[in-house]
């Protein structure tokens, strides 16, 4: 019963990273095709002026696609980052921590997000790395899409017995009984991250109730 109980979070697992990946695949082809196809023709439109001896205007042009190409670059960076940010290889879990919630901030003004970390780079597992990033990730988007929080705390320790992760906001909860039986989106990322959590070894928990915040506990054995 347990090895089809996991084999089961697992495919709910692959089925979220399915989904998300059709997400960005969609965002790549529609977007950032359609700004492609205009720089193409801003370029094509810059070189006929100077060609056709409109050297000033071809050159404001051509500085104007240069922005385009630039903007385009922050875009797929930022698509990278978050299917899996560089930081986690070159810097590790936690200036990745430290880097995802200041462009998080950046973003969201209004959110204060206060870390408390008090665990060491070399006492995190390597394959739990980009599960922490996930979850957190997972987490901090569901402040923003549901919760109307304006702070959250964000804990990660190393225990005596275990590694935790404890995300807390002050926002308007809900009701978690109710949640569980409509499937929405926000249902379906709290599945998302408990199957992290769990397919990880790991123990996912969570408590909250109508305008009390809510926290969000996972912890791994050491």
């Amino acid at each position: 019963m347990k090895i089809e109980t996991t084999k089961h979070k697992f495919s709910q697992l692959l089925k979220r990273e399915e989904e998300e990946t059709k997400k960005i695949a969609k965002e790549l082809h529609h977007d950032l095709t359609q700004s492609l196809s205009a720089i193409n023709f801003d370029l094509g439109e810059a070189i006929h002026q100077v060609k056709g001896d409109q050297i000033h205007t071809g050159i404001q042009n051509l500085d104007g696609v240069r922005l385009e190409i630039q903007e385009i670059i922050k875009r797929i960076q930022g698509i990278g980052m978050h299917l899996w940010p560089s930081t986690l290889e070159d810097m590790g879990i936690l200036d990745t921590i430290s880097w995802f919630c200041r462009e998080f901030q950046g973003t969201h003004s209004r959110i204060q997000i206060k870390t408390h970390i008090e665990i060491q780079e070399n006492e995190v597992p390597d394959f739990l790395k980009h599960v922490i990033y996930k979850i957190l990730q997972e987490a901090l988007n569901n402040v923003v899409r549901y919760s109307k929080a304006d702070l959250v705390d964000l804990f990660l320790a190393k225990g005596s017995i275990s590694i935790k992760l404890t995300v807390r906001d002050n926002g308007q909860g809900f009701d978690m009984e109710k949640e569980a039986l409509t499937g929405s989106g926000l249902s379906l990322s709290l599945d998302s991250m408990r199957g992290r959590a769990e397919i990880t070894d790991g123990s996912w928990a969570i408590e909250s109730a109508a305008g009390k915040g809510t926290i969000i506990h996972v912890s791994w054995p050491c």
